[in-house]
C-alpha cells in the first residue's frame, strides 16, 4: 500500500479528508504545517505520496515540494496539490516542480482517489 501524508493548515478540512479516505480503506498520516511534514518524512521512509495544500502559513506547497526534493534527493516521493485559492500560474509552478496533479478545493473526491490508485498501490479506494 502507498503511504500517504496529507498536509493542510485547516484542521476541520484535514479531519474530513482523513475520515473520508479511511472510509475508503486508506490509512494516512497528517500534519498542519510544512515544517511538520519535513519532520515526518525524515522519520517515516515509507511515505511515498504527499498531498499538500498550496497555501499554508509557514511554507507554501511548492516550497514544501522543493524542500523535500532537496533534503531527500534519492527518495521516491510523489506530490499531489490541493488549493482553494491559487491562480493557474501557481498550479503551473507546482507542476514544473514535479507535482503530478493539482486539485481545486473542495476536492472532487473520486478524482483524488483515482489519482492515489494511479500512484501505485493505494488499494481499491474508488469503491
Amino acid at each position: 500500500m502507498t503511504h500517504v501524508l496529507i498536509v493542510d493548515d485547516e484542521p476541520e478540512y484535514l479531519d474530513e479528508l482523513i475520515e473520508a479516505l479511511a472510509f475508503r480503506g486508506l490509512s494516512t498520516r497528517s500534519v498542519g504545517r510544512g515544517a511538520e511534514a519535513i519532520d515526518i518524512l525524515a522519520r517515516d521512509t515509507d511515505i511515498r505520496v504527499v498531498l499538500t495544500d498550496m497555501r499554508m502559513p509557514d511554507m507554501d506547497g511548492v516550497a514544501l515540494v522543493e524542500t523535500v526534493q532537496g533534503r531527500f534527493p534519492g527518495r521516491d516521493v510523489r506530490f499531489l496539490m490541493m488549493t482553494g485559492h491559487a491562480a493557474e500560474a501557481d498550479m503551473e509552478r507546482a507542476r514544473q516542480k514535479g507535482v503530478l496533479r493539482c486539485f481545486p478545493k473542495p476536492l472532487a473526491f473520486d478524482d483524488l482517489c483515482a489519482a492515489l490508485v494511479e500512484l501505485g498501490g493505494a488499494g481499491d479506494v474508488t469503491a
